[in-house]
């Protein structure tokens, strides 16, 4: 999911990683606002990101690290039933690798993501080509089994996250700050909130649960309101450390919740 700022509202796809076809919006309640239709060949979906007004979308999978090349997608236009779109194929500078993690900062630079053997934040060419193929640059290693990211409100930290973890790296030097533990563990999605204040995490279902950001060493422990548990059958908890209660939904009407992976960045990067 993409945090829509401009639109105030929050993107997912219709959860078909090697088809996509639609792009939904939802408001903050989780309820589907509009749809945006297109016909872009995609092989394995992983990933949205919100930046500069516009849309990305990550083709980004490869778990077999077979594709020669992997693409960005962004829609023309979020308006209307169909849309065309721009695309820019990507290579590693190191032979093919799955990712499942895309960031893109205030600035439009694409930030990949890799997991699986050495994985790694790669960052894509400040000025992309649209008629070949563009190198990806690696910026630094990162941990094992990132499955999304996103950077802070003011740009100065990246937030990796995994099943069960979340890193806080500064993404100027890419030195870890911080690192939590996500419990219980589960899902795959980290994104901002649309005030940029918080986190969002998906669980194990289509809830999404919001947090603070963790303090070092703290236990990052999401806790669902009354009404989230409610939707979702689970019980409702109190946090053990910097959870924010009702600010809480479940995405209704969305279909598949199948990727979390927004950026907010109020201060360039």
């Amino acid at each position: 999911m993409a945090a829509d700022t401009d639109g105030n509202c929050y993107w997912v796809t219709d959860g078909r990683p090697a088809t996509t076809r639609t792009l939904i919006a939802v408001d903050s309640s989780g309820r589907r606002s509009k749809t945006v239709s297109w016909k872009a060949t995609t092989t394995d979906v992983q990933a949205l990101a919100w930046a500069k007004g516009n849309l990305y979308v990550g083709d980004i999978g490869d778990p077999k690290a077979t594709r020669d090349h992997i693409q960005v997608l962004s829609p023309n236009s979020l308006s209307g039933s169909s849309a065309s779109w721009r695309a820019w194929d990507m290579v590693y500078p190191d032979g093919a690798r799955d990712a499942a993690a895309m960031a893109v900062s205030a600035k439009g630079n694409i930030y990949i993501i890799s997991r699986g053997s050495s994985p790694a934040i790669y960052r894509a060419p400040s000025t992309l080509s649209r008629d070949g193929d563009n190198t990806l640059i690696k910026a630094a290693s990162a941990p094992s089994g990132v499955t999304d990211a996103v950077f802070t409100p003011d740009g100065q930290k990246l937030v990796l996250r995994t099943a069960n973890t979340l890193t806080v790296l500064d993404a100027y030097t890419w030195k870890t700050l911080s690192t939590a533990t996500i419990s219980p563990a589960g899902g795959q999605a980290i994104a901002s909130d649309l005030a940029g204040k918080g986190l969002l995490l998906s669980g194990s279902s289509t809830a999404v649960q919001a947090m603070d950001m963790p303090a070092p060493g703290a236990r990052a422990t999401p806790a669902a309101s009354s009404s989230a548990a409610h939707a979702t059958g689970a019980n409702s908890s109190k946090s053990t450390a910097n959870s924010r209660s009702g600010t809480l939904f479940t995405l209704i009407g969305a279909g598949v919740l199948a990727l979390l992976a927004a950026v907010i960045v109020y201060r360039a990067r």
